[in-house]
């Protein structure tokens, strides 16, 4: 389905870039093609929100999702640092915690190990929400919705922090995610939302964030307008090196009228003034950087084929299969992709059909040259494999230009 209108304030959309087709990133497969569905870029002729209007079934690309957030020890560490944050503002062992898209249970078992928490996770991926209940972290395997708020408050009562990471972008309707967390919320609770910056998608070109699990791109400005709408005011936020560059914003519900607002809000919000991004014309041509990165990333390696050189990816996340789909890179260019994920591990990539491989038989393949697909885990990855650069081989990172690292 393609909308005309805008998730968060429903006026007219206004398009970027027309991508074609694209097979959904986490559609791994050991054998067959995978189905191909349109995609294109968009921003709100109104509020100016970046989003995109091809809207698929929720179940189709959530009930069973093969990214683990366990999987990536950057993850955690960012998790760990948000406690020792909230530890600031009260997080203790009295503490009623819910994390919205909870996933494997890893912000829910480090809440419980750190702080001794009380906590309950809600994700719509009935694979991982088994896996985090057997370990003994409840979750509910639903979609959050404002709906389930009134069925969670009454079994459940309210919450002091609710947090939603990584998640806002991928929601059809996040109003319904900002009105459920305001229902749940105590009366001095906050809720904390993550969210990859819109600034350094634009800035730094990371259009390899464009999927269709990824419906919107957030500045603050469009998390505070959700905030309005929704009975919360942000209260402070902080820029997070997380996918690339990503706000951590706070929230409280607006009955707090004496709540001070830190300096940080008024920063960010002119910072993102003064960098074009509600100016029509500078998200128009953000075509253009799409386009001619495309163009150079495809020639650089098929300059490094030419030469008789062996290439492989590293990553099989959303983002490194949007980046290879669009570039037009197949198994035709790349051997092998390879992953830490045993989900992955045996499959295909989706839409490019380069065979996953584990990322122990590394040492075992002649490559000259590595991509670092999720290249927002560089330096975890690059220092996980310092023995495939010992015996030679050289990394290459996308963005924001391609380049071989020294």
């Amino acid at each position: 389905m393609e909308v005309d209108n805008c998730r968060i304030c429903n006026k007219k959309l206004i398009k970027i870039i027309d991508l074609g087709k694209m097979a959904l990133v986490n559609d791994f497969k050991i054998k067959g093609a995978n189905k191909k569905y349109k995609i294109s870029l968009c921003f709100c002729s109104k509020c100016k929100h970046v989003q995109i209007p091809n809207l698929l079934n929720p179940k189709i690309l959530f009930q069973k999702y093969i990214w683990e957030t366990g999987v990536s020890i950057t993850n955690n560490k960012i998790v760990l640092d948000l406690i020792r944050k909230l530890k600031k503002l009260n997080l203790n062992k009295n503490s009623k915690i819910l994390d919205i898209a909870s996933n494997d249970g890893v912000l829910l078992k480090l809440f419980k190990e750190k702080a001794g928490c009380i906590t309950l996770g809600v994700d719509p991926a009935k694979n991982l929400a088994k896996k985090a209940n057997e370990n003994g972290h409840k979750t509910i395997a639903k979609f959050f919705d404002f709906g389930l708020s009134q069925k969670i408050k009454k079994k459940f009562g309210c919450f002091d922090f609710i947090t939603a990471r990584n998640v806002i972008a991928h929601v059809l309707k996040p109003n319904q995610v900002f009105k459920g967390a305001s229902h749940l919320l105590n009366t001095n609770g906050i809720f904390i939302v993550e969210v990859p910056h819109l600034l350094n998608i634009i800035k730094d070109n990371q259009y390899d964030n464009i999927y269709h699990e990824h419906i919107g791109f957030h500045s603050l400005k469009s998390l505070i307008d959700l905030a309005k709408r929704n009975n919360l005011k942000a209260f402070k936020v902080e820029i997070i090196d997380s996918q690339g560059g990503s706000l951590r914003c706070f929230f409280k519900k607006n009955s707090n009228v004496n709540l001070k607002i830190h300096n940080s809000i008024k920063k960010i919000l002119n910072f993102e003034t003064k960098n074009k991004l509600f100016n029509v014309k500078y998200l128009k041509n953000y075509k253009y950087k799409i386009l001619n990165h495309k163009k150079d990333f495809l020639n650089f390696l098929l300059k490094l084929k030419q030469k008789g050189k062996n290439i492989s990816v590293y990553g099989a996340s959303g983002r490194g299969q949007s980046l290879l789909q669009i570039c037009k890179i197949s198994n035709k260019i790349i051997n092998f992709a390879y992953d830490k994920s045993k989900l992955k591990q045996n499959r295909k990539t989706p839409g490019t059909y380069i065979t996953v491989k584990d990322p122990n038989k590394i040492e075992q393949r002649n490559i000259d040259y590595l991509i670092i697909l999720s290249w927002n885990l560089k330096n975890e990855i690059i220092n996980q494999e310092k023995q495939f650069r010992n015996d030679g081989g050289k990394f290459i990172v996308p963005f924001p230009k391609p380049k071989i690292l020294a």
